[in-house]
């Protein structure tokens, strides 16, 4: 691999995973913010775990198996845009309480963005075996994404029936 598309390679799966732990905060604020909402607080820590996971399996690409990766066709300015987002996000939620109902709305709006710009959609694998464990990694997300949706509805639904 030429050394400009290793250093860009490089530089995106650094993205990524600078971006899953900028998310992992974001829950991990949530859930000490709701603390007396056992199940939101619950959601919000489950689904930080699975943000570090995430960046674990990228730390395990960069630290492992680089050569991987041949393409990473994603600007990186991007990704650091939406962690920016995030951080900016998460320094807010501490200074103000959310919601359960406006923090469900914000971290499914984040999901969501990554879900457009992910890696299983930017980067090109050599190998099967890594390509099938991004795979898993984005079902995760699309199965938090589930969870969070429903968590919504049914806190929707709560405040109505207030």
């Amino acid at each position: 691999m030429p050394p400009e598309v290793a250093r860009d390679v490089l530089g995106v799966l650094r993205a990524c995973r600078a971006l899953e732990l900028a998310m992992a905060r974001l829950y991990q604020t949530l859930a000490e913010a709701h603390t007396g909402h056992s199940a939101a607080a619950r959601l919000w820590r489950k689904t930080a775990r699975e943000e570090e996971n995430h960046a674990a399996q990228f730390s395990l690409i960069i630290d492992a198996i680089p050569e991987t990766v041949v393409k990473a066709s994603i600007d990186v300015r991007s990704l650091e845009s939406l962690r920016s987002a995030v951080e900016a996000t998460t320094e807010e939620f501490h200074r103000n309480l959310p919601s359960i109902r406006d923090a469900l709305v914000a971290t499914l709006h984040f999901e969501e963005t990554m879900d457009r710009i992910h890696a299983h959609k930017a980067l090109v694998f050599t190998e099967p075996r890594v390509q099938r464990m991004f795979g898993a990694m984005m079902a995760a997300d699309r199965g938090h994404v589930s969870e969070l949706r429903a968590a919504l509805q049914r806190h929707g639904r709560t405040e109505k029936g207030r």
